[in-house]
């Protein structure tokens, strides 16, 4: 439980950011993916081999690939911050809040849409609901 607390916090201070500045402190994520990495190597999440870790980053790697296929409108920061998680709470759980903060960011932008609070070019931060997610996520 305390990895995903460490997590957290990690995820906390880049959701503050994203939502407020529309951007993603790179060094609280390589600092958050370095300690991942060292609790990994030191065995404090258990047994794990490369190919776990390797699959660890793909949800990452996918939105690194959308980023550049998209022209940024998805950006690269979203792709770090996967990656961190990846590597904090490994791919099933990684795809788990990435599922939950897609639909809740959606349903929210279907609603201010409707509402007629945004219009489709307004950008929403996406880091904010990755912490959602990870919170409905760590109660599974």
């Amino acid at each position: 439980m305390w990895v995903e607390m460490v997590l957290f916090l990690f995820l906390m201070v880049c959701a503050v950011f994203d939502g407020f500045n529309r951007q993603i402190p790179l060094a609280v994520v390589w600092l958050g993916m370095l300690t991942a990495a060292c609790f990994r190597a030191g065995g404090a999440m258990g047994e794990t081999n490369l190919m776990v870790a390797a699959l660890s980053l793909l949800p990452g790697l996918g939105f690194f690939l959308l980023s550049f296929l998209t022209r940024e409108k998805v950006g690269y920061g979203d792709g770090w911050v996967l990656l961190m998680i990846g590597l904090f709470l490994g791919v099933y759980r990684c795809f788990l809040i990435l599922l939950f903060g897609l639909m809740t960011e959606s349903v929210v932008a279907i609603v201010l849409l409707t509402l007629g609070k945004i219009n489709r070019d307004r950008e929403i931060p996406f880091v904010p609901f990755l912490l959602l997610g990870m919170g409905v996520a760590v109660c599974f």
